[in-house]
């Protein structure tokens, strides 16, 4: 317990001497080897162990697809339809950027990139029209977080890998939860467009706008129904499926919209993999550190001092699903799924839940620490785009990260909103 203790306070001390994360990750579990005599070919072995994963490598093919759709300025044109659907109604460029974050998530299935790509789009006609930097950031931060959840999902891939669940059934169980957390955020941006005393006008878009922005949409729209078909009718692997998404992305691009020019497609590809190495690279480190709770058994004393002590599989739920929150305030959420997949499968077992009904709601808790400092990487994103600092936005996105907790909850309580889809269609 003491080495496991050890563990975590130099990897979060690390986080605040302001290393990057993987190699706060890297020495704090270097550390460990050396003081508990492991041998350093270990090290090697799970640095390139890993990642050695022909699963993983759908990760790298949908950041790509992701990229070449963005510069296909599909962007725009989401945003547009958003605008026609939603902008009319009170709380305005509040809700078309909820939207469209609902409608990218079926696009690249990246929280980043959703906070980077709409917020690029989304907070700056904000602040022009009136909102306060702080909210705008708020909206952006608090609805990026649909984009791992709503399918294709890169962090349902990563859990999917590490657990040898279903990526299909993932994907599927984070369909109804994504979207409650869309309508939750709306809810959330009506009350405190009114509470701030926002009063801008909106324009009403007539039905045939309406219809000529959703058709100039459709093209992107269809990419998350290729996917999620092709994953779940076995035509193709999940890796496969991002193969198919990116040849997609470059007819679209190429030949629909016509905004993609081959010029430009080196640096997509370039861009595409530097992304890919950050998570990779990260991914890599964290496999060492993971091992290593393995060694320490983690996992069981995970069952013994918390499962197995606390009577009532909820309560003990709720336990585990605060302490991820609170790992949350420090580890990127995709760190937190490389170090706790697997424990946190075990968990579920023992508690006697339904395993993608547990791994959905997991996922979720620990995507909430994206939005929270000091370390939230959406958060970060968005507060660079409104040029405020992270402390700025911290009080008006409480009743926006209080949605996703909500939902949470309501997961843990109501397994059908995870399942339902599944039992629908499998």
């Amino acid at each position: 317990m003491g080495y496991v203790a050890l563990l975590f306070g130099l990897l979060i001390a690390l986080i605040f001497f302001g290393f990057p994360i993987y190699l706060s990750i890297c020495i704090s579990s270097l550390v460990l080897v050396w003081l508990l005599d492991y041998p350093l070919s270990l090290v090697i072995i799970k640095i390139f162990g890993g990642i050695d994963s022909f699963s993983l490598m759908a990760i790298p093919f949908f950041i790509l697809a992701g990229n070449i759709m963005m510069e296909s300025k599909i962007t725009d044109r989401i945003v547009d339809f958003s605008d026609a659907l939603v902008g009319r109604f009170k709380g305005g460029l509040g809700h078309v950027n909820i939207l469209s974050s609902m409608f990218f998530a079926g696009i690249q299935g990246s929280g980043v990139a959703d906070a980077s790509a709409i917020g690029m789009v989304m907070i700056p006609p904000m602040v022009k029209q009136g909102y306060d930097r702080d909210y705008a950031v708020a909206v952006t931060a608090s609805s990026s977080t649909i984009g791992p959840i709503i399918p294709p999902s890169i962090a349902m891939i990563m859990f999917a890998y590490y657990t040898e669940l279903s990526v299909g059934k993932l994907f599927l169980g984070g369909l109804i939860p994504g979207i409650l957390i869309g309508v939750g955020l709306m809810l959330v941006n009506a009350v405190m467009f009114r509470w701030r005393g926002y009063q801008f006008q909106s324009r009403k878009h007539t039905v045939k706008e309406i219809f000529i922005t959703g058709f100039r949409s459709i093209g992107a729209l269809m990419m998350p129904f290729i996917i999620i078909f092709g994953i779940i009718s076995g035509v193709f692997t999940p890796t496969e499926s991002g193969i198919a998404a990116t040849v997609y992305g470059l007819v679209y691009g190429l030949l629909i919209s016509r905004q993609l020019k081959l010029r430009r497609l080196p640096k997509v590809i370039i861009d595409a993999a530097n992304t890919t190495a950050v998570v990779m690279i990260i991914l890599a480190m964290a496999g060492i550190f993971s091992n290593i709770l393995t060694r320490l058994r983690f996992q069981q004393l995970l069952i013994q001092h918390v499962i197995l002590a606390i009577p009532d599989k909820y309560l003990a739920t709720l336990t585990i699903m605060g302490l991820l929150i609170l790992l949350g305030l420090f580890i990127d959420p995709a760190v937190l799924i490389v170090m706790f997949a697997s424990t946190i499968y075990a968990a579920g077992n023992v508690l006697g839940f339904d395993p993608i009904h547990f791994g959905v709601l997991m996922v979720i808790t620990m995507l909430m620490g994206a939005v929270t400092p000091p370390v939230g990487s959406m958060l970060f994103i968005s507060c660079s785009i409104a040029n405020i600092q992270l402390e700025e936005s911290v009080k008006i996105l409480l009743p926006f990260i209080l949605v996703l907790l909500v939902v949470a909850v309501a997961i843990l309580f109501i397994p059908g909103l995870v399942l339902w889809v599944n039992n629908l269609v499998f």
